[in-house]
């Protein structure tokens, strides 16, 4: 008897990974963005006012690659960064107008996008693999 082996979910979640990432630099790239851009912008919908160092281990990415990145989107109007109230020296970022459109005309193609990837999918299960994949992502995220 043949014992037939599946890949790794290792495996798997890297296809995955790779399968959606060629997606989304498509959506960016049709809105005049990078990945990395639209990572950090919808990053700061969620959590407005962070710091340029909160936002790179948000975004996942270095400190310096944020700093480009952050320059790059205040430039293009996306994003504005004003000093916090009890220490000027750390700029909090928020969305513009201009930003919050951009992800807006975004969202309809990243909707599409997540359907597709759940396509055949029943009830919760969408849900309950995105619980699961976090309870990974947190079994493997050291503990500050």
């Amino acid at each position: 008897m043949t014992t037939v082996l599946s890949p790794r979910a290792i495996y798997v979640v890297k296809q995955l990974e790779l399968a959606v990432r060629a997606r989304l630099e498509r959506i960016c790239r049709q809105n005049g963005v990078s990945t990395t851009q639209y990572t950090a912008l919808s990053v700061l919908r969620i959590r407005p006012g962070m710091s340029s160092a909160q936002l790179a281990v948000r975004s996942f990415i270095k400190p310096q690659s944020a700093h480009q990145t952050v320059t790059e989107l205040e430039n293009m109007g996306y994003i504005e960064r004003i000093p916090d109230q009890f220490n000027r020296r750390i700029l909090r970022i928020n969305l513009t107008v201009k930003g919050r459109v951009l992800l807006e005309s975004c969202d309809g193609a990243v909707d599409q996008l997540e359907e597709q990837m759940f396509n055949g999918f029943h009830g919760t299960e969408p849900l309950k693999l995105q619980q699961l994949l976090n309870r990974c992502v947190r079994n493997l995220t050291p503990s500050p």
